[in-house]
């Protein structure tokens, strides 16, 4: 199965912020909503299968910061990152 990098790029990206939302002393909820409903939609794009988007969520969160080596992880477990 083939995945973009600008997609894990993306979840990345709306992790980090969900983060940095969750660490305010007063976090907005709607906004974290919104950021997690845009992941879901992202990975809706990748896969329909829940086994394989949990697959995918365990893996970005192990390398959050770490481009190069998600990519690599995402290969150990079938996938193709593709530019």
């Amino acid at each position: 199965m083939k995945i973009k990098l600008k997609d894990i790029v993306k979840i990345q990206r709306l992790e980090m912020e969900i983060f940095e939302e969750e660490d305010r002393d007063c976090p907005n909820n709607r906004i974290i909503r919104n950021k997690e409903g845009s992941i879901f939609k992202t990975l809706n794009k990748i896969t329909m299968n829940w086994d394989e988007r949990e697959k995918i969520m365990d893996c970005i969160y192990k390398n959050i910061l770490n481009t190069k080596d998600l990519a690599d992880e995402l290969k150990v477990l079938g996938y193709e990152v593709i530019e």
